[in-house]
This record gives C-alpha cells, structure tokens and sequence, in this order.
C-alpha cells in the first residue's frame, strides 16, 4: 500500500491556499488526514478540498505532532513563527508563500532545477522557495545558461494585486467598480490608485534605488544558476492585474547567441511552453494563457543589442504555477527520496 502522510496547509484560507489544496487533489498527493489551519478565520469557515468541506481550524493551537508534512501558503510573519513551531516538532514544512527566510540553512529549491538542495530539509525542517518571481523565470533561465552562459541579465516584472493576497486583489476589484461608477473608495493596501493605473515600484527603495525585494531577486538568481559574477537587474512594477506574471528579459552572454538552439533546448524543458514567433494575436498574454496553468509560457525570443544578446517574454500564473505547483512538486521530491 501507498504511504500517506497526514499533513496541514497553513493559511489554507489564502489564495495560495486555495490552489495548493486544489493541486494536492488533482495530482492525487499522497494525502492521509488534511487539517486547514488559518490566524483569524471566522467561526464556521472552511474550505474546499478533494470535493468535501474542510473546517479552517486556529493554526495557533494545532498540535504539529500529528502531521508529518505542513504547507506554508502565505507570508504572514505569524504563519511563519507557526511553521517553525511545526518544524520543532518533527513536521517537514514545504513554504509555497514566499516567505524570506534569513536562515541560511533553510534550502530554497525551484523543481526540477536545484531538487538536489532539497537533501538539506533536515537542517530546520524547512523547505522554502525564492521569490516567486524567480520561479518561471529560472525555468527558462537554467536551460539557456546550460546552452549559452550568461553574463549579465535585465528583467523587467509585472507583478498582478494577487502577489500581495487578498487585500491588494480586493482594492482593485472595488476601486475598479467605483471608478466606473464614479464613487470614491478607501483603499487598504495600496496608497494610490491601482485600478487603470501602473506603479512604478513596490516597496521602499534602499540607497541604490532597487527595493529589498529587487535586490533579493538578484541574488538569489545568481545563487540558483550557480553564477556569482552575473550581472543582474530588476525593475518590478506593480500593474492593475488580478492574475498572472508578465516578463520582459533581456540576456547577454559570454558567446554568440544561437537562437535555434535555445529554442531546442526550451521546447525540450520539463514544464515549459515555448512558442515561435507569429502574429500579435498567438504572444502568451497573463490572463489568456497563463492563468490557472502550472505551466510557463515563453515567446518572443528574438536577437537584441548584438549576436551575444537575446530577449524573451514570459508569462506564468503567480499563484498555481510559481507559487502552488512549486511546493507540491518539491513535496512529491522529498516524499519520494527522502521521507
């Protein structure tokens, strides 16, 4: 007979949560007993998962000594100080919320790119992602860097409300009614309006200008390729979409840039959608093609500034793909060669 773990999702009550328990049941986890656990669900909450109702119970008086795998699904400091409580008690704790560890021994895996990191859960019992940003783009960025070293990388990230949970995904529903109905609206996370708008920057910028976010990105890029000389930046930008991550990038490399075999070589990636060029109407875009799909779409790959140069589009569902789908894939790695 098949193991089964019992397991909980912390936060099940988020978007991310959502999803995770929506994977768990389609790719038919080996899941035993499933506890939904959230901070401030209200009384009689619950979520859906594998069809049945699951109650929201308080993650802050559950006993971790029951489940043998916890999914963190959001970036609330509360959940996380929760997480290593359940990793005190011999739970393994899979981080699908994108929290930003400081501890260097918590391992941060993408699958199917660095599943060998995935080894040192045991340190703290945690396993966590980068940013998920970084998750489609080291999809791509691996594969290339394998077939032509990089050495310097520009991206330029749209970042959708739903990124920041539901009170940025509930300003822009209501600030978007208002609007077109000419009502005003309190917002309660975004200090400026966001419906039909675009902002410039996400967070507080350090004396170089990048935000801790952007500079996290960078380096965790560069740790995950294995390339400490890369250059890299990045320039997130807050857009007026509820789903889906949009990508430009633009790569320069070592040696000249052989836009066939990059090609070959994203077409033949695990998890990837790589199209070729055609007209405007077959370009991936976030809500037509990436939203609700655990893959990462790429178009767009074209020569830029030279024959070392190329650029590329991505789009990815934030919330299934960088951030649900990546968990549980890491969690089928630990259970299958490790637990």
């Amino acid at each position: 007979m098949k193991r089964r773990f019992d397991l909980a999702v912390l936060g099940a009550d988020s978007l991310v949560g959502a999803a995770l328990l929506e994977l768990l049941a389609e790719r038919r986890f080996p899941a035993g007993e499933v506890s939904a656990l959230g901070l401030d669900a209200e009384e009689g909450a619950n979520v859906e998962f594998a069809g049945h109702a699951l109650p929201v119970d308080s993650a802050s008086a559950f006993d971790f000594g029951q489940v043998q795998l916890a999914f963190l699904a959001d970036d609330d400091p509360r959940l996380a100080a929760e997480a290593e409580r359940a990793a005190d008690a011999g739970c393994v704790v899979v981080d699908a919320g994108g929290t930003a560890w400081r501890d260097p021994e918590i391992p941060r895996v993408v699958a199917g790119i660095n599943d060998a990191a995935l080894a040192g859960f045991n340190e703290r019992g945690i396993v966590a992602a980068p940013d998920r940003v970084l998750v489609p783009l080291l999809r791509v960025l691996a594969p290339v860097h394998g077939e032509c070293p990089l050495r310097s990388v520009h991206v330029t990230a749209m970042i959708p409300v739903s990124d920041a949970g539901r009170p940025a995904f509930q300003d822009l529903a209501r600030e978007t009614t208002a609007l077109l109905n000419a009502r005003h609206i309190d917002r309660s996370h975004f200090k400026q309006q966001i419906a039909f708008n675009v902002h410039g920057q996400i967070g507080a910028v350090d004396g170089g200008g990048a935000t801790e976010r952007e500079r996290r990105i960078g380096d965790d890029l560069r740790n995950l390729l294995g390339a400490p000389e890369l250059s890299v930046s990045v320039h997130l930008v807050q857009v007026p979409l509820f789903y889906g991550y949009a990508l430009t990038v633009d790569l320069l490399s070592d040696r000249p840039v052989d836009l066939e075999a990059v090609t070959r070589v994203l077409a033949a990636s695990p998890g990837l959608d790589c199209r070729g060029p055609g007209d405007a109407g077959d370009c991936p875009s976030p809500v037509a093609d990436a939203m609700a799909s655990s893959s990462v779409q790429v178009a767009r790959l074209r020569q830029s500034a030279g024959t070392h140069s190329a650029a590329l589009w991505i789009t990815a569902d934030n919330i299934r793909c960088a951030a649900a789908s990546n968990a549980v894939a890491c969690a089928e790695v630990l259970i299958s060669d490790y637990l």
